[in-house]
Parts: C-alpha cells; structure tokens; sequence
C-alpha cells in the first residue's frame, strides 16, 4: 500500500515530491540544479512501478526481490549510493551538501528493501 501511494505521488506531482524530499535532506537546496531529465523520470518511474505491482503477483514478486538488490547496495554502501545518485540527478553533483542523517538513512531503507525481498522470497 504504501509503495503504490509511493508510486501515485511520484506519477501526478513529482516536482512537489522531489523538492519535498530536497528540503529535508539537503543542507543547501537551493544550490543544486536537477538534470532536466529528473522529473519526467520520477513520472515513469511511478508509472512503472505502479504497472509492476498492479499487473500480476509474479510482477510484484518479481518487483520486491529488485528492491532488495538495490537494498543491498544502499545497506552495504550508503555514501557511494548517494554519491552515484547525486552525479546521476544534478548537475552541478559537487555542490550538493546531503544532511548527515542521509547516509544512515539509506542504511534503514536499504534494510527495509532487503526484508521486504527475503520475505518474498520466504514466500517462495
């Protein structure tokens, strides 16, 4: 449920979710410029998520064991996942400041992925 409220969020205002989610974890906002790729992407990515865990169990499995390897590389490598991420969405990455806080909570999400997948898994 809250991966689909997740995914209708980011499909009809991801402008709103992302500067949302830049005001909280980022010590200077307004220094950093996303790529002009960022928010199209945010909306597919809601919309393929969405398909993914509307269309069949099998997808949602299937869906959940691919969060669970990204779970992994957040959990083992909190700063390198930021870093990469950071490179990917803004263009001027170097001046972006993440929060302290950031890099342990990737740590907790990435977890939270690796429990829901070995659950799914469990299932199996």
């Amino acid at each position: 449920m809250l991966l689909s409220a997740i995914g209708i969020v980011e499909l009809l205002s991801p402008e709103e979710l992302i500067d949302r989610a830049e005001r909280l974890a980022l010590d200077n906002p307004d220094d950093c410029e996303l790529r002009p790729w960022v928010v199209p992407g945010a909306r597919v990515e809601g919309l393929v998520f969405l398909i993914t865990m509307w269309r069949s169990d099998r997808s949602y499995a299937g869906f959940k064991q691919f969060l669970g390897v990204l779970g992994l590389l957040a959990l083992a490598f909190p700063r390198a996942y930021i870093d990469y991420g950071t490179k990917l969405a803004y263009t001027d990455a170097s001046n972006c400041r993440w929060k302290p806080w950031v890099y342990f909570g990737t740590r907790l999400v990435g977890m939270l992925y690796v429990i829901i997948a070995l659950d799914e898994l469990r299932k199996d």
